[in-house]
Parts: structure tokens; sequence; C-alpha cells
């Protein structure tokens, strides 16, 4: 018999989270030694295996109600379950050794990656582990033990707890008292307009960077989303994967729901600050609010780390249910659009292009022709004589130009 140590799968992963979710433009590394090993004894063939103990593992207990929050822990089988309540009860009580049912490596590493997703309230611990098995000689393993990695202890992570309670519930009390999709967007342009984007933030791959720092990275967003949200009866949890650009980079976001459909919502995506720092505070892109597949499809892909269902429905697009959304482009049209928001006084105009041919026509007439400024100097809001002056955005994947008034 064979007793070993090897690092859980997705420590190795979970340590270079600081670049490789950090949302950066670090490629990604196209192979990763996932285990190290080491035997640490060994039995002669002769001698018996010690039998494994009966004792009954603590788990936490994990609700019906509180299942339904839990989208990782509804897509496991009967005996990850189990070892992701014996992995979450330890955890939760700062366990140096926390021992679980033995299941296969892959399962392991699998149940850590859910229990992690599942649970952004985990401040304290990124799942990077190491385990202890003890290997039998016809190929079975006991006494199965995983070993997490702490980064801070129990009672400071209690201080830091009540700072985080605090600050959501103050964001949490102003939340607007209508339907869940009010509430998303609340919590959708709360943190795009409280935590600024920062690559190089401390605490950046958890909550404390958003509530205590005020500054992460797609992962804080993520995770501070599906904190608040979930505090708040509504569904949503995370999503992490790639995303294209000139470089292939790791990315997250968050899956929610509204009635029986799901959609994804990524809240880095909807900051201008993650693209260009000298924008962050000047709009937000609503593309990734609430949005389907068709909508990031281009530019997301999803890992294995949990099934996604399906998000087909369109029925939150935040351009077409604002008129604000372009099949086609039409000179005569968006200058019309431009006139009336002159007349009523808006602080900005928003296009939202269904085709990069038609957005490319209108960054072509609004960008680098006259079509804003005819539409200025024809229209009765500007005075002959005055000052008007305006700043358009454009440039990011979601064909959307943004005409901030002066």
């Amino acid at each position: 018999m064979k007793i070993k140590k090897k690092i859980l799968a997705c420590v190795l992963s979970t340590a270079i989270f600081t670049s490789l979710w950090g949302c950066s433009s670090q490629e990604l590394e196209e192979s990763v030694d996932l285990f190290r090993e080491t035997v640490q004894n060994t039995l002669s063939s002769q001698e018996e295996p010690e039998e494994e103990e009966t004792a009954e593992i603590p788990e936490r207990e994990i609700t019906e109600e509180q299942s339904a929050y839990y989208y990782g822990y509804s897509t496991l089988n009967g005996e990850e379950q189990t070892v992701y309540r014996q992995l979450a009860a330890g955890i939760e009580n700062f366990q140096e050794k926390i021992p679980v049912d033995s299941i296969s490596q892959e399962q392991l590493e699998k149940v850590m990656r859910v229990l992690m997703a599942d649970h952004p309230e985990y401040f304290w611990t990124d799942g990077t582990s190491s385990y202890t098995y003890q290997e039998l000689p016809g190929g079975g393993v006991q006494n199965m033990e995983v070993q997490p990695e702490y980064q801070v202890d129990s009672q400071e992570a209690s201080s830091l707890r009540e700072q985080i309670e605090a600050k959501a519930d103050q964001w949490i009390a102003a939340a607007p008292q209508g339907d869940t999709y009010d509430k998303i967007k609340y919590v959708y342009e709360t943190l795009i307009d409280q935590v600024a984007y920062e690559e190089n933030s401390p605490q950046n791959q958890n909550i404390r960077s958003v509530f205590l720092e005020g500054k992460t990275v797609c992962m804080g967003y993520s995770k501070a989303a599906q904190y608040l949200l979930n505090r708040m009866g509504i569904f949503c949890t995370l999503v992490t994967g790639t995303v294209t650009g000139d470089r292939p980079s790791s990315h997250a976001w968050n899956l929610v729901r509204i009635g029986e459909q799901y959609y994804y919502m990524d809240v880095t995506w909807g900051n201008p600050g993650y693209l260009n720092p000298v924008e962050n505070d000047a709009y937000i892109s609503y593309s990734y609010l609430c949005c389907n597949w068709d909508t990031i499809a281009p530019t997301h892909t999803p890992d294995d780390t949990i099934p996604l269902p399906p998000c087909q429905d369109d029925s939150y697009n935040y351009y077409k249910n604002k008129g604000r959304w372009y099949e086609t482009y039409d000179w005569n049209q968006i200058y019309q659009v431009i006139q009336n928001d002159l007349a009523q006084g808006a602080e900005m105009t928003e296009l939202r292009f269904a085709s990069q041919d038609s957005y490319d026509l209108a960054v072509q007439e609004l960008v680098q022709g006259s079509l804003i400024q005819e539409a200025v100097q024809n229209s009765t809001a500007v005075a002959p004589g005055q000052s008007f002056s305006w700043q358009t955005y454009y440039g990011g994947s979601d064909c959307l130009i943004i005409i901030l008034w002066q």
C-alpha cells in the first residue's frame, strides 16, 4: 500500500489565477503540470492494508432553498455532492485537514472547482489545496484528506467578513424595489460605478477587492455580482472561460436567471475602463447585461467547470427595449435620432448596431464623417453662435457607439 500526496488539480490552475483569471492579455499556457506527487510510504505485498475508518465525516447541511443558488452543486452526482458538503464543512471551519470520501483525482478536482464557483463568500481561500490518500494493492484508495491553503486565519476572516457584509448591505439597501431585471441592472451599474477595473489590484480574485478595496478585475466583479444577487434572493452563478482578442485571455462572467430563462452578464465588459482607463467613468455599456448566447458567442468561450443551460431569450436586450438597436445603418435615421436627443437635452446618444458591416458604416459617417456636426448645426436646441462639443466612444466588440454631449 502507498500513501501518496498530490497537489489538487485546481491548485495549480488557481495558483496562476492572478494572471490566468485576471482578465489580462497574457496568452493561456498550452499545458500545465497539474499534479506533483511524492510517495511517502510503501508497504510490501505481504502487509495487510489498514481498514478504512468508518467514522462519519462531517458535512455542511445544504437545504433545498440554499441549493437553488448552488448551480454547480446541482450538476454533480451523488458521491460528488457528498464530498462537496464535506469540503464545505471543513473550509468553513478552517480545518487544516479535511477528510472526504475517496473519489478519483478527476472528481476531486472537479468538486473543488465547483465548490469555489458556488461560494464567492469563501474569500479566505482560493481553492489551492493538496491531498493525501492511501492506495490499496488492488488499485483502490482510502483515507483521503484535503489540506486547503488559507489566506487568513479564522479570526481575521471574521473581521473581514463583517466589513464585507456591511458594505454589501449598504449597496443592497439602495437597490430598487422593482422586478428581478431592475435589481440585476442595479448591481451591474453599481459595480461599474463604484469599483474601478485595475489589473494589479490586491486580492483581485475574491470579493475583498470589491467591497474593501474598490478595485478589481473580472473574477472580483463576477464573484461580487454573484454574492450581491444571491443575498438579494436572485439566482446568479460564476462562469469561467476565455475571451478572444489579439491573444486569448482567461475571463470570468456570470449566469443569471429571470423567471425560467437564463441570461449572461459580464460586468467587466460593461465597464469602459476595462478597455481604456481614460473612459472609466464616461458611460456604461449595457450590451452584456442579461444578454443571450448569440451576443457573447463571438467573443466568450466558457470552460467545462459546469455545464451551462441554453441562453437564447433576448427579452432583456437593453438597446432593443430602448429603441436604440439598428439592424442596418441609415444616415437619415441616425441624423433624426441625434436631432431628437439634442432637442430633449439628452446627456448621451446610444447607438447599437446588429452587424459589423452596419456598425462600420456608422463609424465612418459619425466618427470620420460630418453627420454629427450637421445634426448639431441644424438643431433648434443649439443657439446660433453657441459653443457645443461632444465626445464619441466606439471600437468595442459589441458594435456600440456612444456620443456624450458636453
